[in-house]
């Protein structure tokens, strides 16, 4: 059952987010770094507002959710190993955001569809961080359908491309690792690493959530939160460019609305048109997959934010419609990169052991 579970845990950490991942709770490991992180963010910056200082926040809040993690896991699997493996399908199922996404951005689409402005308007800041006041209908399915678009890999595709590296990574040292006398079976230790990399992973992007803006207070002092979480994404984001391209290529079949042609001319010529150097391969795909411009002008803080355009000429601004276009390209996009990984992982798998 053990070597089972390690190839069913990310098909049942998306099955278990999408059931109940829009849920909302105190307790969720997501605010509980979240605390963590703001709590260490307050000692450091007193200290210093500075890059160094910035770094040893990181570097110390990456390492107190590690060592949290690391004790719950210990802890529990003394307890029970069945609840070992819950409680890690559960980790991970919350670092996912499948189901969340789209119970966030179906709700603005059905305000939008009914004419409900200013409740949209309201519930934007639940996927989009910038300014919702003043925004259009047009500008508001925008916001929604990059932030699906780009949340399809921090939100999805790295999460699980880190669980599995960690996993397989695990595999490389378990020997080692025996000698410390914790109990883990080898099983154990391949779900336990793969859960602890992407535990880090998702702390990282955290922080850069919390710090990472280039605004007067966290210039220095989030600037390498940002550089850091750029890189961590930087080699997932492409891949998961790649699967939406697919998702596209499926859903062009299946419901002949898609462009997939198009999908892979945008990301070749759009990709880099984003201030930051991942989100724009994801927002590109979306962008020519549904003949829409993405990009633009935002404002953040009553600061004018100025993107490039991602799209062609010929594209059109987006509607409410391509919320739920965009959502269906997400959740094809999760299943092959649920399966894709598993497939990977399994392979490894058998050829190391």
């Amino acid at each position: 059952m053990n070597i089972i579970f390690i190839f069913i845990i990310v098909p049942s950490a998306f099955i278990v987010e999408y059931l109940i991942g829009h849920v909302k709770y105190k307790a969720h490991p997501l605010n509980i770094i979240g605390l963590i992180a703001v709590y260490l963010k307050r000692k450091f910056y007193k200290l210093s507002r500075g890059i160094i200082s910035g770094f040893f926040f990181n570097i110390a809040t990456i390492i107190s959710i590690s060592i949290l993690f690391l004790f719950l896991d210990l802890l529990i699997y003394q307890v029970s190993n069945i609840l070992f493996d819950i409680f890690c399908v559960y980790i991970i199922s919350s670092f996912l955001s499948t189901g969340g996404l789209r119970h966030e951005a179906l709700k603005i689409y059905k305000m939008l569809k009914a004419g409900d402005i200013k409740g949209a308007r309201n519930n934007l800041p639940s996927l989009a961080g910038r300014d919702a006041d003043n925004l259009n209908g047009s500008e508001i399915s925008r916001a929604v359908v990059e932030s699906v678009s780009e949340n399809t890999g921090d939100g999805i595709g790295s999460v699980v491309f880190y669980f599995t590296l960690g996993a397989i990574s695990s595999l490389l040292f378990y020997k080692h690792f025996l000698t410390l006398k914790t109990g883990f079976s080898r099983i154990n230790f391949i779900i336990f690493f793969g859960v602890l990399f992407a535990v880090i992973y998702k702390t990282v992007n955290l922080l850069d959530s919390i710090v990472g803006y280039k605004n007067k207070k966290y210039e220095k002092f989030g600037k390498f939160s940002a550089r850091l979480d750029d890189a961590l994404n930087f080699i997932p984001f492409r891949i998961t460019a790649l699967f939406m391209m697919l998702s596209t290529i499926i859903l062009s079949i299946a419901l002949n609305k898609y462009d997939a042609k198009d999908a892979v001319l945008s990301f070749i010529k759009f990709r880099k048109n984003h201030p930051s150097p991942n989100g724009g391969q994801l927002e590109s795909v979306t962008a020519g997959a549904l003949n829409i411009k993405l990009g633009g002008v935002n404002y953040y803080g009553g600061v004018e934010s100025r993107r490039p355009v991602i799209g062609f000429e010929n594209y059109n601004n987006p509607n409410e419609e391509n919320i739920i276009e965009t959502v269906r390209i997400m959740k094809v996009s999760s299943v092959i990169i649920a399966v894709f990984y598993t497939t990977v992982l399994l392979i490894i798998y058998n050829r190391i052991l």
